[in-house]
């Protein structure tokens, strides 16, 4: 049986859930988490009876981006392979897993969470959560598909704000602006993407899943060219003496 560290993953009634368990992190991902949440899709899309797939987090977090506390203060992060190797396969697996998959965002939502969550098929969120872009405010390009999923999701204008300016943008924004399917109650938000799954479940498989590729064949063109040149863009920033600075005060302020 497959254990993780980062993860927590449980399949009931052809529900598989899985979430984020670092709450005393915000659920910031570490490359073992993205590695481990991948690994739970596709474990997910193998097992017999899974219809539909519930992403969340646990505690009052979706995820809060990438751990930076697990770069080391005198480092020089080569991001680039962070992406190739942890975060781009996870975005992948998603985009191509054949079951639907329903995001749960609870609270925070910032960073690569915020490309993690737009990857799933049905986005929910409670009225409590926010989505918030800091690459920029910390001398870094957004990453994880963001730069894919917003600036279609949004258009060219509305994206370039959230990307540019890191402003939080409010579920009931993010409703309006079509990156939600559901605003609902902070206490009603796990019940609500379970009668999502449910609803989903109970549906013919795969006529979900061809609908589900024929979604993506329309949507996610070019997705592995972007996603790779976030990589290459993430890679040079990493490596710039503004990011380097960044993260000295970073680990300045944790120790003051």
């Amino acid at each position: 049986m497959t254990t993780f560290e980062d993860i927590t993953y449980n399949l009931a009634d052809g529900i598989v859930r899985i979430a984020v368990n670092r709450p005393d992190r915000l659920n910031a991902y570490r490359n073992q988490t993205a590695d481990e949440l991948r690994e739970a899709i596709v474990l997910a899309e193998a097992e017999g009876t899974a219809r539909a797939v519930l992403m969340t987090g646990e505690g009052r977090a979706f995820g809060s981006g990438y751990d930076l506390s697990t770069v080391r203060p005198d480092e020089v992060p080569a991001l680039d392979d962070v992406l190739e190797r942890h975060f781009n396969p996870l975005v992948r697996a998603m985009r191509q897993c054949r079951l639907p998959i329903v995001a749960a965002v609870n609270g925070p939502c910032a960073g690569a969470a915020v490309g993690i969550a737009l990857a799933a098929d049905i986005v929910l969120a409670n009225r409590s959560s926010y989505f918030y872009e800091p690459f920029v405010g910390i001398a870094l390009v957004p990453d994880a598909g963001n730069t894919l999923f917003l600036s279609r999701i949004l258009g060219r204008i509305r994206a370039s704000g959230m990307m540019l300016l890191g402003d939080r943008i409010s579920a009931e924004k993010a409703l309006q602006w079509g990156l939600l399917w559901e605003v609902v109650d902070d206490a009603e938000l796990e019940s609500a993407a379970t009668a999502v799954c449910t609803k989903l479940a109970q549906l013919d498989p795969e006529a979900l899943a061809g609908t589900k590729r024929l979604i993506a064949a329309a949507a996610d063109f070019a997705t592995e060219e972007q996603l790779d040149l976030e990589r290459d863009l993430q890679g040079e920033a990493g490596r710039s003496p503004a990011m380097k600075a960044k993260i000295a005060a970073f680990f300045a302020k944790r120790k003051g």
